[in-house]
């Protein structure tokens, strides 16, 4: 079989989910090695794994040692095709790529692309990745909106969107009972959760906020917080800070999210930016009315009134205001889950996916002009 190498960022939640379907569906035409932080160990199982110390930002030394460290490796194993997922993969693939020989260069954009301030460091680390991107032969956005971003820095005919999918089949026959047991919320409560790695861009700040409003009308709500990451003990002591204790449950991260969702009565996730969300589409797949930020990937999934409602970002009244809607008018948000099983199903499966990036894979594996 053909040998890619798949090079992977710092991750948890969605990317891993993307590329659990990615793998389940390529494995059989193609060898995938797998090349990432020790982090990800567990989540690799029995597939092929090379650990490279690949840090999120830029570290100089770290990353230079994670190019020299990749490119052995890349040596080593000859793959026809470098597949990097996330952003800090190609600031440590592409040179890696460049010294070992391989010029069949791939790259997922699994995120919005960083803004970036003023000041030195900030501008010296958006020149080197816009860089790196302006090198690759061909990029995946998981989303238009992404692809929007990135043709104002690469030209357009190298960017495809394949947007991210979910198998709705692995979200129902899980017990409401059950699943409202194991993250303890009480019977009566309104049950409201987010999947998200835990850093400030995903918006948990507003949704705390939010949530304290809400409390002030109906004290029988239950935040279900299901997640890891860097901004997890800020997250929870602004949570204290807040006396929102009794009403929010940490539950870090989990590998059981289509059963815990069972148990809740709709999703939230107030995002400062994203790629495509999965967790968005899980939800979906869970018949859960949804409330998102107000952008444009997520108008890409959410139908505004009929799947649930878009909030502007950092609006913690707005935010309130909506979860409110929807826990005022019961019925109607069953309808709006309605709605959501049946547009994942017939737009966001994986298959469509996972055919195109097959596609892909064996058009760079064959052609020889990648310009």
């Amino acid at each position: 079989m053909v040998k890619v190498a798949w090079v992977v960022r710092p991750a948890e939640g969605g990317i891993l989910v993307h590329l659990d379907h990615l793998l389940q569906g390529l494995s059989t035409d193609f060898n995938i090695l797998i090349f990432g932080p020790e982090e990800i160990r567990d989540w690799v199982k029995d597939h092929p794994f090379y650990p490279i110390n690949i840090l999120d930002g830029l570290h100089g030394k770290e990353d230079i040692g994670a190019i020299w460290q990749l490119s052995r490796s890349l040596r080593k194993e000859k793959p026809k095709l470098i597949h990097m997922h996330g952003l800090k993969s190609v600031v440590v693939g592409v040179p890696a790529a460049r010294l070992s020989g391989c010029k069949r260069l791939l790259f997922t954009a699994h995120n919005s692309l960083p803004k970036y301030g003023i000041c030195w460091h900030q501008l010296s680390q958006q020149f080197v990745q816009q860089r790196m991107l302006q090198t690759l032969p061909r990029i995946i956005s998981v989303s238009d909106a992404l692809r929007d971003e990135l043709v104002q820095f690469v030209p357009a005919h190298r960017v495809t969107t394949i947007r991210n999918g979910v198998i709705c089949e692995k979200f129902s026959g899980y017990s409401r009972a059950d699943a409202r047991a194991t993250a303890n919320i009480p019977a009566p409560n309104i049950a409201m959760g987010v999947v998200a790695r835990l850093i400030p861009e995903k918006g948990v700040t507003t949704l705390l906020e939010a949530v304290s409003l809400v409390r002030n009308v109906n004290k029988q709500i239950t935040l279900v917080v299901v997640g890891d990451g860097p901004a997890r003990d800020q997250f929870e002591h602004y949570c204290k800070a807040l006396d929102l204790n009794p009403y929010v449950r940490f539950l870090g991260h989990r590998s059981d999210v289509p059963f815990l969702m069972a148990g809740w009565d709709l999703f939230v996730l107030p995002s400062l930016s994203e790629g495509l969300s999965v967790s968005v589409l899980e939800a979906m797949a869970s018949r859960l009315p949804v409330i998102v930020s107000d952008l444009a990937c997520m108008r890409e999934m959410v139908t505004h009134g009929k799947s649930g409602y878009l909030v502007k970002p950092k609006d913690a009244p707005g935010l309130a205001a909506a979860i409110l809607h929807i826990i005022k008018d019961l019925p109607k948000a069953r309808a709006m889950g309605e709605y959501n099983y049946q547009r994942v199903k017939n737009t966001f499966g994986t298959n469509k996916m996972v055919e195109s990036t097959r596609h892909l894979y064996k058009d760079l594996t064959t052609r020889e002009d990648l310009w």
